[in-house]
């Protein structure tokens, strides 16, 4: 069966009690995940997938929320399943020091020795692809963190088409490159609406002139006619999204679009 699994389906505070999205990738390839935030490896036992069966891990940014499940991953590997298979990781730059020191801030004395199994970190910026356990990674811009730091929008081409995937984002004119062509978009949607400016997350680090850092279902609504794509899964659901999950169904069928508002562990066929 060829399908996309939603790890996990709520924003970074797990509105609604869901856990942090991150979604399981089962085209008939090579197992992979993007993104792998700290209830990852929770849901993968859920699922009954053991989590060494992942041969690459997509990473759109390194936000905790999308990134935080690594060491978990790394112990179960070293420590219970004594993986000797490789694995692969994309992210965009900084992905590799960032993973490390992750890993030695939770577990110091594992992160000392070397890592029993081969793993390859490849740093992907805005414009690059990469060839990652028979799939063609694409990284496109994603509008959600300030230089120096970098957010991406993945696609990726495999045996069931191009998945694409906004990552965390606002509303921006790359979207309808990223979503061209796609078999499914797994997108964000943290708000229903679209936020007041002095709401929208505007903070020193991140000013209004940088545009917003997240899309609503008001966004996605307007964007559908340039985005082309008939079928859409939705994360990153913050709580008001997550209670208008049937509106927005409805909404969508109405525009000619199939799109499931996802909960944790849903599945969506290919």
């Amino acid at each position: 069966m060829r399908r996309v699994i939603a790890l996990g389906s709520a924003d970074a505070f797990s509105s609604a009690g869901r856990g942090n999205t991150a979604w399981l990738v089962e085209d008939g390839g090579a197992l992979c995940a993007v993104d792998l935030g700290p209830t990852a490896l929770l849901a993968l036992r859920k699922l009954g997938r053991d989590p060494q069966e992942l041969r690459a891990v997509h990473f759109t940014h390194l936000h905790g929320d999308h990134i935080a499940g690594w060491p978990f991953l790394l112990v179960d590997a070293v420590y219970r399943a004594r993986r000797q298979d490789p694995l692969a990781v994309t992210g965009p730059p900084g992905t590799s020091d960032r993973l490390r020191a992750l890993w030695a801030a939770c577990y110091a004395d594992a992160a000392a020795k070397d890592l029993p199994f081969p793993l390859e970190v490849r740093e992907l910026a805005p414009g690059d692809g990469a060839e990652v356990c028979g799939r063609r990674i694409e990284a496109l811009r994603a509008q959600h963190q300030r230089p120096p730091h970098v957010a991406l929008s993945l696609r990726l081409h495999g045996p069931a088409g191009v998945l694409a995937f906004t990552g965390d984002t606002g509303p921006h004119p790359g979207l309808a490159d990223l979503a061209r062509g796609a078999t499914l978009l797994c997108a964000e949607c943290t708000d229903l609406r679209t936020p007041p400016l002095a709401s929208s997350g505007a903070s020193p680090d991140y000013p209004p002139d940088a545009g917003r850092r997240h899309l609503s279902w008001d966004d996605l609504r307007a964007l559908l006619p340039a985005l082309g794509v008939r079928r859409i899964a939705l994360g990153h659901l913050g709580p008001e999204a997550r209670g208008a999950a049937a509106r927005i169904e409805a909404e969508a069928r109405e525009l000619g679009v199939d799109l499931r508002v996802c909960d944790d562990l849903a599945q969506i066929d290919l």
